[in-house]
């Protein structure tokens, strides 16, 4: 079984967590400004404005869902999945960016970041799971227990690889934002039924038995996933050609040379 591990205590009164979770948001902006600027989206202020507009609503929709569902106190994730998602195509639109690419960028960003977060949420073991006897479970000070922020940031380094081989094989803008939305909704919905049940003042109402970042998962990462991976390239109309291509030319009629009289 793993140990009961923590964060050691920081000088200047620093928290561990909010550190951990501040490189996370840190580390997300700089790779989506790299890869947006990467895929031509835009102007430097644009692709800034993108990145911190987007970062600030997951982080606005995060503590509004968490003090909707928990109360107060805590960040949704799933909160904050929904409100990056509404401020990243509320600010494509204003910005005049590719709404499909931004979601790409943004996509391709998000496992590097969340590596940072879930690790802050595998320390502070905030998301306990059921008991458990499992390898990989965690020497909870009550007993073992499967701890589902660890598990979730294990698993976050195969989603890093699957953007990374989704841009390098993505026909058309969309695809990485799906293969993103449908894996982590798959997996998220999946890690959210090993969740305690038995604890007391657990942060995780359930409805129909399902907790709100399953409902979220069910209702809108998954289905966007298998949207985004169904939607085809845009044909070209017929006689368009690529653009910087140059225009075939007309062949040239044969040169007589006049014959001596």
């Amino acid at each position: 079984m793993i140990p009961w591990l923590t964060l050691p205590a920081l000088p200047f009164g620093l928290h561990a967590f909010g550190v951990l979770l501040t490189l996370s948001v840190i580390v997300n902006h700089l790779v989506l400004v790299r890869r947006a600027r990467a895929l031509g989206l835009g102007s430097a202020g644009a692709i800034e404005a993108l990145a911190i507009g987007t970062a600030a609503a997951a982080i606005g929709g995060a503590a509004f869902a968490g003090r909707l569902v928990a109360g107060g106190g805590t960040l949704s994730s799933a909160g904050g999945f929904l409100g990056a998602i509404a401020g990243l195509v509320g600010l494509a639109r204003a910005l005049r960016i590719p709404a499909l690419a931004a979601a790409d960028a943004a996509a391709f960003a998000f496992p590097f970041g969340w590596l940072l977060a879930r690790a802050a949420c595998a320390f502070a073991h905030d998301h306990p799971g059921r008991r458990s006897t499992s390898w990989l479970a965690v020497q909870y000070p009550g007993g073992a227990r499967l701890d589902l922020g660890l598990l979730e940031w294990m698993a976050t380094p195969l989603l890093a690889g699957l953007v990374v081989l989704a841009s390098r094989r993505a026909p058309r803008p969309g695809a990485v934002a799906g293969a993103l939305a449908l894996a982590y909704g798959l997996l998220r919905f999946g890690l959210d039924f090993l969740r305690a049940e038995d604890i007391a003042g657990t942060p995780d109402p359930r409805w129909q038995g399902l907790t709100a970042a399953q409902w979220v998962c069910l209702g809108v990462l998954i289905p966007l996933g298998v949207a985004l991976l169904r939607l085809r390239a845009t044909p070209s109309p017929p006689g368009a050609r690529p653009r910087g291509a140059s225009s075939p030319r007309s062949p040239r009629a044969p040169t007589r040379t006049p014959s001596a009289p």
